[in-house]
């Protein structure tokens, strides 16, 4: 688990990207977007995630570059060609950690302590 993830706010909260809730979890961006679409019911916007398209997609993708945001592993933070960007909430992170689990997948830091 890498604990030097870029902070983010938006909407005066600190969110994560989908890229950056799958290297907690040490786990691939599909597992968490499969999680998602399974359950997107269950998921509401606003309180677990925010989805940024259009101009406020494009105002966020501008800062991420003016700022220089990247993930740990020296990738751009958001892929400029993203036509849609989920950015996750805390309440969301935890909600997607109670639904990984349902499918085995832990972080790191509970697989080490096992």
């Amino acid at each position: 688990m890498n604990d030097n993830l870029q902070v983010i706010e938006t909407n005066n909260q600190r969110v994560l990207t989908t890229t950056q809730i799958a290297e907690w979890y040490e786990t691939n961006t599909d597992a968490i977007q499969r999680n998602f679409q399974r359950n997107k019911e269950r998921y509401t916007e606003g309180k677990h995630y925010y989805c940024l398209t259009g101009a406020e997609l494009k105002e966020f993708k501008d800062w991420a570059t003016s700022c220089r945001a990247v993930n740990p592993d020296g990738s751009e933070l958001i892929d400029k060609r993203a036509a849609v960007l989920y950015l996750w909430t805390e309440k969301g992170r935890l909600f997607i950690y109670d639904l990984l689990k349902s499918d085995d997948i832990y972080p790191l830091i509970e697989r080490e302590a096992a």
